[in-house]
């Protein structure tokens, strides 16, 4: 048996062989990008990384080793992706626009009294010239025909969690999120003139208004049934004049549709807010924007989020969110929705960005821009 002296002076001799041929490796890491930089080519290709693992680990003679030599390769490749990801050009990674403020005609859904014009009259100003959707898509397609210069959405609820629906069309349509505006929501029963709470036996809102108020038809044993939206729910029991019919919506709605609250503030959580999202088609930032909206998919492997993960940490950022949603075309494969504090005009954010592409089979920036 070898003394423990002797062992850790052969581990130390072959140490100094590794960091040397990982110096060398490196190099030619390095050689590598610039020459897929200067020929146009793809930077980081799974199918390479595939061929890599399989033929370095069929060299290995103890079958018990191999599994750690498939850990120690997987780590050699990220931490060269990572290296090779400092010698990306910046200027060609980042390109965007000041936000527009006048001229402009913003697309919502709904007809008025609906928590989406809230929001658009918060964000913006009353006076916005907008135009009104049936459906989330509608607003979607608006803008992609440049019939709207921006449209808004809601993206997550406080009590319910994320419409996911409008997360997929951010990706789908190839859109840029360029502001945020989160409103307290409120939900009240709304019924026909003189109608009493044991009058309602169903009610219409949108699928969002009937989640946030469960509790309270539940107790009460009040059918739902959803509807477009909140507001388009309570014009239609307006026109029914049915005092067993009642809509979940906002006291604007009230309003303008003539109806009486008959019972206020029954949702679920009090603290009720949602997240709404202004977009466009271009990436525009301001220097009050402080969060960064990514989606990527990444690698069938074993720790593929894992790296991302350790990016994001190795780089001092403070992840708000993540989120993710299934790939239709690819089982058991996701996109992955992701919030990052930071500015795109930060240098140190776009190399943490560069990195995360690294280690990424897609990645694409969805927006730049300031919580409110």
């Amino acid at each position: 048996m070898k003394d423990l002296k002797q062992c850790r002076q052969e581990i130390d001799a072959i140490d100094q062989q590794i960091i040397a041929l990982f110096e060398q490796r490196m190099n030619v890491a390095r050689d590598v990008v610039r020459y897929k930089l200067a020929h146009q080519m793809e930077i980081f290709q799974s199918v390479r990384e595939a061929e890599v693992l399989e033929k370095n680990i069929n060299r290995v003679q103890q079958e018990e080793l191999k599994d750690y030599a498939k850990l120690m390769l997987t780590s050699l490749m990220n931490i060269s992706k990572s290296y090779q990801s400092t010698f990306l050009p910046h200027q060609q990674t980042m390109s965007f626009q000041l936000p527009r403020t006048e001229n402009i005609t913003v697309g919502f859904q709904g007809v008025p009294g609906s928590f989406s014009q809230k929001a658009l009259d918060t964000y913006f100003q009353v006076d916005t010239p907008r135009q009104q959707y049936n459906h989330f898509k509608d607003v979607f397609e608006a803008l992609k025909n440049d019939e709207i210069d921006y449209g808004i959405v809601p993206l997550e609820n406080s009590s319910t969690g994320a419409i996911n629906d409008n997360y997929d069309a951010i990706r789908d349509y190839g859109f840029y999120i360029v502001g945020e505006q989160s409103i307290s929501i409120s939900q009240h029963l709304l019924g026909i003139k003189g109608a009493k709470l044991e009058d309602i036996k169903e009610v219409y809102s949108h699928p969002q208004g009937l989640l946030q108020t469960s509790l309270f038809l539940e107790s009460h044993h009040i059918q739902p049934h959803e509807y477009e939206n909140t507001a388009m729910a309570a014009q239609y029991v307006a026109s029914l004049q049915n005092p067993h019919i009642g809509a979940i919506a906002s006291s604007q709605a009230a309003k303008l549709y003539h109806l009486d609250i008959i019972q206020e503030n029954i949702q679920n959580i009090q603290d009720n807010t949602t997240r709404f999202i202004i977009f466009g088609k271009d990436l525009e930032v301001s220097d009050e924007a402080s969060c960064i909206s990514i989606v990527f998919t990444l690698p069938h492997q074993v720790g593929a989020l894992y790296q991302v993960m350790k990016v994001i940490n190795d780089y001092s950022i403070n992840m708000l969110r993540i989120e993710s949603r299934p790939l239709l075309e690819t089982p058991w494969e996701y996109y992955f929705y992701v919030d990052l504090e930071g500015s795109l005009k930060d240098v140190s954010v776009i190399q943490a960005l560069q990195d995360i592409q690294a280690h990424t089979k897609t990645m694409r920036i969805l927006g730049n821009y300031a919580k409110r």
